[in-house]
């Protein structure tokens, strides 16, 4: 993820046509790169605690990775039967759910090539977007609603999404700042823990399992075709964002996936927050994993480590193979982790 300001992008956002959007990507660059700047100075200026100046660190190196990742990726388009298609690549992982009228979105990738999604979904669906679930408020999942929104298209996500697009955002340990975002992006419907939409002839269950990756995730059960979204929940394969910030643990996460994996079965199409289309074994996987790197820094945690110590004792070493290449690096997992853990014990 990347650093952003909330007033000279709002105003942006709010301006947002087919023609500004050109300008919009060549502001970008240099913004970023100033604010960057700016944000580090501030930094060592005024002497942050070690937690802060362990989530300023942590930050650059979490949005030079996402950056990269998320501008130069190739889009790509993965049909998962049953009228459902995924594409990836430009940001979170958006899926559609086509019947013979309408487009029904689940999320909407990063506003700098919201063009070039929406350009492919209209060729894939040939379909109007009428409809749109955010799992969750992170920049690289709504990106696009600006877009749809001004389009009229309506906007569904859990209540506290609308509540922290509406407003600044600070996520220190990613370097994210973001909002707030103007009206024909926030979500026009909202819940709290769960509601059911119909599209054609699908049936799609919401659900919001309490604070997790944020306070307000969305998982999104897609019924005859046994699907599941569960936006940022997961990431395939690669260690997760906990957006302590946003009221998102640890141990929140674990008890998330704990019931997703008694709502699937082995034949289930996981769509995770980024990443390939996944099996109950790989979000099995992914979740044992979460479980030992949380027992191990507890451990470290109980005997008095301090957070430096507990990044140097590497308690993810073993993950990292697997776990390690994505913009979220072992340190700032463990960092992640090790926080969750101290702010709120259980």
């Amino acid at each position: 993820m990347r650093n952003r300001t909330s007033q000279p992008w709002a105003k942006l956002r709010s301006e947002t046509t087919a023609s500004s959007k050109h300008v919009l990507r060549q502001v970008r660059p240099s913004f970023f790169l100033t604010f960057l700047q700016t944000l580090v100075l501030a930094l060592l200026i005024t002497g942050l605690t070690s937690r802060g100046l362990a989530q300023a660190s942590t930050g650059e190196t979490v949005i030079q990775r996402a950056t990269e990742q998320f501008e130069s990726s190739p889009l790509k388009t993965t049909s998962l039967g049953d009228g459902l298609f995924l594409f990836s690549g430009d940001g979170g992982n958006v899926t559609a759910v086509v019947d013979d009228g309408s487009t029904l979105l689940i999320d909407s990738g990063i506003d700098s090539r919201i063009t070039e999604l929406g350009d492919a979904i209209h060729k894939t669906t040939m379909r109007p977007v009428t409809r749109l679930v955010s799992t969750h408020w992170h920049f690289d999942h709504i990106g696009g609603n600006v877009y749809f929104g001004s389009e009229g298209v309506t906007i569904i996500a859990q209540e506290n999404v609308k509540r922290r697009l509406s407003s600044v955002q600070d996520v220190p340990f990613v370097g994210l700042q973001d909002g707030h975002y103007p009206p024909q992006a926030l979500p026009g419907v909202t819940y709290s823990s769960g509601m059911t939409l119909h599209q054609g002839s699908q049936r799609l269950t919401l659900a919001n399992y309490g604070s997790a990756h944020t306070d307000g995730d969305t998982v999104i059960f897609i019924a005859p075709a046994n699907v599941v979204v569960v936006g940022d929940l997961f990431s395939n394969c690669y260690y997760p964002i906990i957006d302590l910030a946003s009221g998102g643990s640890i141990d929140g996460m674990i008890r998330a996936l704990d019931q997703l994996l008694a709502q699937t079965d082995g034949q289930t199409k996981i769509i995770p927050g980024h990443g390939p289309v996944a099996t109950r074994a790989d979000l099995q996987d992914y979740r044992d994993m979460l479980v030992q790197v949380r027992q191990r820094i507890q451990s470290l945690v109980a005997a008095g480590k301090t957070l430096d110590e507990a990044v140097a004792a590497a308690p993810t070493k073993d993950f990292d193979a697997k776990w390690g290449s994505g913009y979220v690096s072992p340190d700032v997992f463990t960092r992640m982790v090790y926080s969750s853990l101290i702010t709120d014990p259980q």
